[in-house]
């Protein structure tokens, strides 16, 4: 096992997962990462003293499972899951049938509102692959991927796992100081073409894709978390926005984008003619994928925020400030969810630069800037 493979290895299962003693690990992959599963698993059986459940997915389906690492049956049930995806080339959309399963491939499946809180640590773990690289770079492979997974994970340093931990309890203090605001309106302005104002979703809060177990056991479902979310009134809206970074949209690079808002709604964009097209397709596919939704907060003291494009939907809007229409995450909204924006489809768009201001306003209507200069201030 390489450095790197070791180390990702140990940041997907001591940080990401929280994997202790006893535990117990199940992996679903294809066969095009078993390696990489194995190597996965051999560093489970060392931190928890347990073998490995490996399944192997083809289509959807589960064709193998196989338990690793294990001198006798295992008995217990897992007790944290790992998907390591297969990053395929995503096919162009106005060939395909898009379903929700089509959706999903393309990453812009929103999550279902009001599911139940989690009750198992899981992660969702890419492989660097030549396939992701060339979707980065057109003539990028396999280190490309693997050089921003050691970047944003600060693999080069021993202490990196320390560091991991307290970015993320930095990260859940600021977003527990931004909820003691009791924060109602927001305005987003910046010189590069966004001005923006919206209402917070009533019974949102601001969240992190950090989760909490009833056991107090932390875990990162997206390997790496860097941003705070919150949702929308998907009618409030009003103003316009201009991406400052690329973002996927079904599989490709949108590298210009704008956009005004009336009523929470998309009412005009401007881009280049193939991402209109492709933007066209994603506002049919739903009544209410061109509202704004949600949201995020990045500061530039993130390592991902000195990258310009993952690739990754789930980790290119943890890069600087961003917008999403369609579709928020369930995590921000409590109790009642009927006026959260319930859209099928989701598309986080980035818009922050160095120069970003955000104001936002509390019940009283006292006024307080959030961020500014690419950081959330440390005293409010």
């Amino acid at each position: 096992m390489d450095i790197f493979t070791s180390r990702y290895a140990e940041a997907i299962l001591r940080f990401a997962l929280g994997l202790g003693k006893g535990d117990v690990l199940s992996i679903n992959t294809e066969s095009d990462n078993l390696d990489f599963a194995h190597d996965v698993a051999r560093l489970a059986r060392e931190i928890t003293g347990n073998g490995t459940f490996i399944q192997t997915i083809e289509n959807g389906k589960v064709v193998s499972s196989d338990e690793v690492f294990s001198d006798f049956p295992i008995s217990a049930k897992p007790t944290a899951l790992l998907y390591i995806p297969v990053y395929r080339e995503y096919g162009n959309p106005e060939e395909m049938k898009l379903d929700p399963a089509a959706i999903q491939r393309f990453r812009h499946l929103s999550d279902p509102l009001g599911n139940p809180a989690p009750s198992i640590a899981f992660a969702s773990a890419p492989a660097p692959s030549d396939a992701w690289g060339a979707s980065i770079e057109e003539d990028g492979d396999t280190m490309l991927p693997a050089s921003l997974i050691s970047s944003i994970l600060s693999l080069e340093e021993d202490s990196f796992i320390g560091k991991l931990k307290e970015d993320s309890d930095l990260l859940i203090y600021d977003r527990d100081e931004l909820n003691r605001l009791e924060l109602t309106e927001c305005s987003i302005r910046d010189e590069n073409g966004t001005d923006i104002s919206f209402r917070f979703l009533p019974g949102s809060k601001f969240a992190t894709t950090i989760t909490e177990l009833p056991s107090r056991r932390r875990f990162v479902p997206t390997i790496f978390s860097s941003d705070i979310f919150r949702a929308i009134d998907p009618t409030s809206a009003e103003g316009y926005m201009t991406a400052s970074r690329p973002f996927m949209l079904f599989g490709r690079a949108v590298r210009s984008f704008s956009a005004s808002f009336t009523g929470g709604m998309i009412t005009e964009f401007s881009t280049d003619e193939k991402s209109g097209d492709h933007l066209r397709t994603f506002l049919s596919l739903d009544q209410n994928g061109g509202r704004l939704s949600e949201l995020s907060l990045s500061e530039i003291s993130s390592p991902a925020s000195d990258v310009e494009y993952f690739a990754l939907p789930e980790w290119d809007r943890m890069r600087t400030v961003s917008l999403t229409i369609g579709g928020p995450r369930p995590e921000s909204i409590e109790g009642d969810s009927s006026y959260a924006n319930d859209s099928l489809t989701t598309l986080s768009i980035p818009v922050g630069t160095n120069e970003t201001l955000i104001t936002a306003r509390d019940k009283d209507g006292n006024e307080y800037t959030i961020m500014e200069d690419g950081f959330i201030p440390d005293e409010f």
